[in-house]
């Protein structure tokens, strides 16, 4: 069958005739696989109550021994819950597991952290699953926290691929919240942690990498970053299709998950052709999965055929759109309720291109299903993300509205804002609004109602204490669009007594570009915007904008807002080369080996009169000021020669020079992973520079272990002759360096 033929009916005789008992035949099978799965998953959960239930016993005669065992059991039984569809059960056992974690490790410092890192992150997940999503970050970050401690300090249960795995799912827990801004820098450090681990072992942590990338590709889209949204596709899916080229059966369908997104990044950057390519194949490699396992591959497919359905449609053949949507539609009618969310997505898209396709009733069919559907999922999780309910309702307002159903699109809201208002009060506020901004399209008189409807609601909103957010916006963006401008300047005064407030005079295009320059993906590439558009964003109507930017990302705007200030006031270069700098060196601090490292400072020689943070590596901090005062051959020697460096530290000693002992330690430590002579002489630094205080020379001593007997004799010998020449003000602490080295005394 050719491909204008699927999912239109045509051929569908010929398919009964052939394979219709086969068809029957894979019904039952996939019916029976999915029987057995469900059979198994009831054992293994009954299996891990009475596992509980056992080890609480022992806990109870134990408490000494048996805790432990019961947190990992009810971290277990957590996990399985949430499996088995049931959110509310599964968060107890995971708030008591992060507990007996929480309580294992007051009474024994050091034990137990990336246990309770683990039952951090899981409750966190737990939280999530009913719905309140905001909650459940703080878990997602202090998993984050506890591991990064460990790894950094080199703690038992250090896990750099764990740390990895907890950034990524914090980024997925701020998304859920809805800070999108927040969320990216935690994935594209998961993405550089991962990159590392994959060129160690490439077999371990390839796909990994891979999936992590698919994934910082969709934060970058939430923020409207599509060129960096495509970036990370598109090396998502060159590793996926390596990895799918060794293992087709593990990795295909991973592939067309990859190749799904990056079609629908392609989409949004404007590239609907590639996007349409990219689709295609998706929806290939998903059709070979959903064969194998309908179950399973079904609602990934009925994905693919969405995206195929919005690439084809951009690509200006919206009839071409309808046969996936209509595919994806009956796919998932067949999967039952576990898919109700996806059928929603999918009527949504079908009601869409009926709509653009002239049949408006059809439509509105289509949308009304999706309505039911979204508004029966956000009632039975209150708190969860509403925007799709919201899309799919004022779709259905605007398929009314095309066969001049405007009253019953109207009732439509009411019915859905009073269902929430006690439900969710957020989502009832939100589809107000909506209620309101519809009114403005439909004919008189209902645009004079929405327009005092909306500036009472602003003023009243105003009076809120918890400030403007993005319902408010939303509000506000309404009243701006609005054709009669100056019917709303007029409302607005007359309806609240107040001049007309600066955002409501403020220009669409001005708002665009103002927020086109904030996501601009780096420092130069903003720079050059700002000089294309300088007149506009050096205008006063730009700080508005900024100010109306800062609901939607208080961070990005307020940064934005000084750097406006200071382009003004000092001009763009002054303004924008710190900035630049600053992104240059934590580029330069990403840099793979120390050859990429020093070839980069090659290029940007001007980082080396950066003074970079204080929590710079001391490694890089020693590359920048010996290169400076001592010329980059100097400088990276050191790092690839450890005989160089030991000569340098030796000079250090000779002449009493704290700082470059101070770089010398870094180096010992970062690059040659001598922890021994890194700390003795970050210390040894510190007497000579008279900052004895807050650094403990015992501490020396629990890294003898790690350490060969030569390297702790040489520290022995470097010490006690500095004391020799170097006796006063602080002899004492010699001694004490000495002895914690296991020296003699001086």
């Amino acid at each position: 069958m050719g491909y204008e033929d699927r999912g239109t009916g045509v051929g569908d005789e010929a398919m009964e005739a052939g394979a219709g008992a086969g068809h029957e035949v894979r019904q039952n099978d996939a019916a029976s696989e999915v029987s057995a799965r469900a059979e198994l998953a009831r054992a293994e959960l009954a299996r891990a109550r009475e596992e509980v239930r056992g080890l609480r016993a022992a806990a109870e005669e134990d408490p000494a021994g048996g805790p432990p065992a019961l947190a990992g059991a009810l971290h277990r039984l957590s996990d399985l819950l949430s499996a088995a569809g049931d959110p509310t059960g599964a968060l107890p056992p995971a708030k008591e597991a992060a507990r007996i974690y929480a309580e294992l490790g007051m009474k024994r410092p050091g034990d137990f952290q990336a246990e309770l890192a683990l039952a951090m992150g899981a409750l966190g997940d737990r939280v999530a699953d009913t719905g309140d999503r905001a909650s459940a970050v703080p878990f997602a970050k202090q998993s984050v926290r506890l591991q990064r401690e460990l790894v950094e300090e080199e703690q038992p249960g250090a896990s750099v691929p764990a740390l990895a795995a907890y950034l990524l799912n914090y980024a997925a827990r701020l998304a859920g919240a809805g800070e999108a801004v927040e969320a990216v820098p935690h994935a594209e450090e998961a993405v550089g942690l991962l990159r590392g681990l994959a060129e160690e072992d490439p077999e371990a942590f390839l796909p990994r990498l891979a999936a992590a990338l698919h994934a910082l590709g969709n934060h970058r889209a939430a923020v409207s970053d599509a060129s960096g949204a495509v970036e990370a596709a598109q090396e998502a899916c060159g590793r996926f299709r390596a990895l799918a080229g060794q293992r087709p059966d593990a990795f295909r369908p991973e592939l067309a998950t990859a190749l799904d997104g990056l079609a629908g990044h392609l989409n949004k950057a404007g590239d609907a052709g590639a996007g349409l390519r990219v689709a295609e194949e998706a929806v290939a490699l998903c059709r070979e999965s959903a064969a194998r396992h309908p179950a399973a591959y079904r609602p990934g497919l009925a994905a693919a055929l969405r995206t195929l359905a919005r690439s084809l449609a951009g690509t200006g053949d919206p009839q071409a759109a309808l046969p996936p949507a209509r595919e994806a539609v009956d796919l998932l009618r067949e999967q039952g309720d576990a898919v109700l969310a996806d059928l929603a997505d999918s009527l949504q898209v079908l009601g869409t291109y009926v709509e653009l396709n002239g049949d408006a009733e059809g439509a509105v069919e289509a949308f009304w299903e999706a309505v039911a559907l979204h508004r029966s999922l956000a009632l039975e999780a209150p708190g969860a993300p509403d925007a799709a309910l919201v899309s799919a309702l004022d779709g259905l307002a605007r398929a009314l509205a095309r066969t001049g159903e405007h009253a019953a699109a109207i009732e439509e809201f009411d019915e859905t804002v009073k269902e929430f208002a006690g439900a969710g009060p957020a989502t009832a506020r939100r589809l107000a609004v909506e209620r309101s901004a519809f009114l403005l399209r439909c004919p008189d008189p209902w645009p004079a109602t929405g327009v005092t409807e909306l500036v009472n609601w602003l003023d009243e909103d105003a009076e809120r204490t918890v400030g403007a957010d993005t319902v408010t916006v939303r509000a506000r963006q309404a009243l701006r669009s609005y054709g009669d401008i100056a019917a709303v300047h007029t409302a607005w005064e007359d309806e609240t007594f107040t001049p007309v407030p600066d955002w409501l005079a403020l220009s669409p295009g001005t708002l665009d570009l103002v927020g086109a320059w904030m996501f601009a993906p780096n420092w130069p590439r903003s720079r050059d915007f700002w000089s294309e558009h300088a007149e506009v964003l050096g205008g006063e109507e730009a700080a508005t904008a900024l100010d109306e930017l800062a609901v939607l990302d208080p961070h990005g705007a307020q940064r934005h807002a000084l750097l406006r200030d200071s382009v003004l006031a000092h001009g763009v270069t002054a303004a924008y080369d710190p900035l630049i700098l600053q992104e240059q060196l934590a580029q330069w601090l990403e840099c793979a080996d120390w050859t990429e490292s020093r070839a980069y400072l090659e290029e940007h020689p001007r980082l080396l009169t950066v003074q970079p943070p204080d929590d710079t590596p001391l490694a890089h901090v020693a590359m920048l000021d010996i290169g400076r005062s001592e010329g980059l051959d100097a400088a990276y020697r050191l790092v690839e020669d450890r005989e160089a460096l030991q000569a340098y530290v030796d000079r250090a000693l000779e002449a009493g020079d704290g700082v470059a002992l101070m770089h010398g330690g870094g180096i010992e430590g970062q690059v040659f992973g001598d922890r021994l002579s890194s700390l003795t002489h970050a210390q040894v630094a510190l007497v000579l520079a008279g900052a004895t205080e807050g650094f403990e020379p015992d501490d020396l001593a629990a890294l003898l272990h790690k350490a060969s007997e030569e390297t702790r004799a040489r520290l022995v010998r470097e010490t006690v002759a500095l004391s020799v020449r170097r006796p006063d003000p602080h002899g004492k602490t010699w001694h004490r360096i000495v002895q914690a080295l296991g020296g003699e005394e001086v």
